[in-house]
């Protein structure tokens, strides 16, 4: 039986329909009513708990042998995942996938690889089976500044010339299920990214191509960029956290490529075009 914990997100709602696909037993952690609904549509069985009371995660995860980790981003992500790996071992779980993000370490720039380094060394240090995924930033992002690239033809950033291996969530979800339903996965850490790094003017190009209507990237200033942000609601932290994230990418840090999906899953990462062409109507307001 797996266990999900982040089952109604972005990556998780993946893994769901790939773990039904595979006909393997889940059960998934569900905080709201409409989260319920969206894990049972897959024939998912749905259970009640909370990171921050740890011992409703150890009943939900009762009976379970291996657990897909995934949280929100929050300052108290490594506690309440760490809590989730102890939860996890006195329910007799055996294997932790988690989602982790790449370049994941202490000194890192970005919050999130900081809190992610953390988590990591807690999993590899707990005694149980992992397997760890670190995936470069999803292609899915750029589905977020639609509204302008569809009123005005302009996407604006901040992350210049510099390019970054995006990758397809829905390849990262397969590389999950993979993890979690496969044997000779334990102690394994896969870096994730598409099969080629891409700038944002070049991604531009590509929708330009794409939906048959020109696109121009913008890029704005980091104190620029950090106001939008901030005026479309987002937290500081967060805020801060992202622009720290771009301007990582902008200095070139992020263009690192690796073969780990083609090694899991035998296949090819989807390109950024296939990308493109797979949400065309959604980049051209059809």
């Amino acid at each position: 039986m797996i266990f999900l914990t982040g089952a109604t997100g972005t990556v998780g709602s993946s893994l769901l329909a790939r773990l039904a696909e595979r006909g393997a037993s889940s059960r998934a952690l569900a905080h709201s009513l409409a989260g319920r609904e969206v894990i049972e549509r897959f024939g998912v069985e749905a259970v009640e708990g909370d990171f921050d009371r740890p011992d409703t995660l150890e009943r939900a995860m009762a009976g379970c042998d291996h657990l897909f980790l995934l949280s929100p981003p929050h300052p108290d992500q490594p506690t309440r995942e760490k809590a989730a790996i102890d939860a996890a071992k006195r329910a007799g779980v055996s294997h932790v996938v988690a989602l982790s993000v790449m370049g994941a370490d202490p000194a890192s720039p970005v919050a999130f690889g900081r809190w992610h380094a953390d988590v990591d060394e807690y999993l590899v240090g707990s005694g149980l089976g992992y397997t760890i995924l670190r995936p470069a930033a999803f292609m899915q992002v750029h589905l977020l500044p639609v509204d302008t690239i569809r009123s005005q033809g302009r996407w604006y950033g901040m992350a210049g010339d510099g390019a970054a291996g995006y990758i397809d969530v829905d390849d990262v979800a397969a590389v999950a299920a993979e993890a979690l339903t496969s044997h000779g996965r334990a102690a394994a850490t896969y870096e994730l990214t598409g099969p080629a790094a891409i700038s944002m003017p070049q991604a531009a190009a590509v929708l330009s191509e794409v939906i048959g209507r020109r696109v121009d990237y913008v890029d704005v200033p980091s104190d620029q960029f950090r106001a939008n942000l901030a005026a479309a609601g987002l937290p500081a932290w967060i805020a801060d956290a992202l622009v720290a994230l771009y301007q990582t990418v902008r200095a070139g840090h992020a263009a690192t490529v690796t073969n780990a999906v083609q090694e899991v899953l035998g296949r090819s990462a989807c390109n950024y075009r296939q990308f493109a062409e797979a949400h065309k109507d959604v980049f051209a307001g059809a």
